[in-house]
């Protein structure tokens, strides 16, 4: 099997970390709120990690 190139998918790995801190702040925005920001931020990015993202 040969291996994918170092470019390949790139672009939906680059766009990974942002997507939590993004959901973060749209949440303390919204609710002005830290604790349902921080829990809200952090089970986008262990569900997008684990899910979406994941090798």
């Amino acid at each position: 099997m040969r291996p994918r190139p170092a470019t390949s998918g790139g672009g939906v790995r680059a766009a990974a970390p942002l997507t939590a801190p993004a959901v973060t702040a749209g949440l303390h925005l919204w609710r002005r709120n830290a604790l349902p920001s921080v829990l809200g931020g952090t089970a986008t990015h262990l569900g997008l990690a684990g899910t979406v993202f994941a090798r």
